[in-house]
């Protein structure tokens, strides 16, 4: 699994009334700039591109993000709170240790991405593409995660009580570890060895 590191490449500091400022004059492609630690909750930034940028500790609650370019980018640490980033590309972004409680990723491209130890409570992930993410240690209590592609991806201690996996593939999927009590696994494509495990803590 390929992880870009944040500092492998140069950002650029932006304040958020530039970046407001310009992105309702029509601008959309903020690749690449740094808003650590910045607050932009209960903006509207759809469809923006912040292609490798480094958002560490960024609060984005409450804010839309949908369709939104994050590819490759550092969220570790963020504050996206009921965040609406449905149809949005997070493919090979870092999000470790995130705030992601009832956050809307659904229909999102999360594929190779990085979630470790993040508070996923509640979100949802319906139909999202996670394929060989890493969300080892996270926490996806009661998360929606229906249709959503997990092939590849690691879930060793992840805990997802109370979850909805009907029809999610999580075929070649590490699931060592993993808490399912009480998950729903309805039509779910789960991998051959963890079968008769998650049976058991089902």
């Amino acid at each position: 699994m390929f992880y870009l590191h944040p500092h492998k490449f140069k950002t650029k500091i932006i304040d958020t009334s530039q970046l407001i400022e310009r992105y309702v004059s029509g601008r959309r492609d903020f690749s690449r700039v740094n808003l650590t630690r910045v607050s932009l909750n209960d903006v509207n930034l759809s469809d923006i591109k912040l292609w490798q940028a480094n958002l560490a500790e960024i609060n984005l609650s409450r804010a839309s993000l949908r369709k939104a370019d994050l590819r490759e980018s550092n969220l570790s640490g963020a504050n996206l709170w009921r965040t609406d980033l449905g149809c949005a590309s997070l493919s090979n972004a870092k999000c470790s240790h995130a705030l992601l409680i009832r956050t809307n990723l659904q229909q999102a491209n999360l594929s190779q991405s990085l979630f470790d130890h993040a508070d996923m409570r509640l979100l949802c992930l319906m139909g999202a593409n996670l394929q060989g993410a890493d969300l080892s240690g996270a926490n996806l209590s009661f998360a929606d995660l229906r249709g959503a592609n997990l092939s590849g991806a690691n879930l060793s201690g992840t805990i997802l009580m109370g979850a909805n996996l009907s029809q999610a593939n999580l075929g070649n999927t590490n699931l060592e570890e993993a808490f399912l009590e009480r998950a729903e696994l309805n039509e779910a494509i789960l991998p051959a060895e963890a079968k008769n495990k998650v049976q058991l803590t089902w």
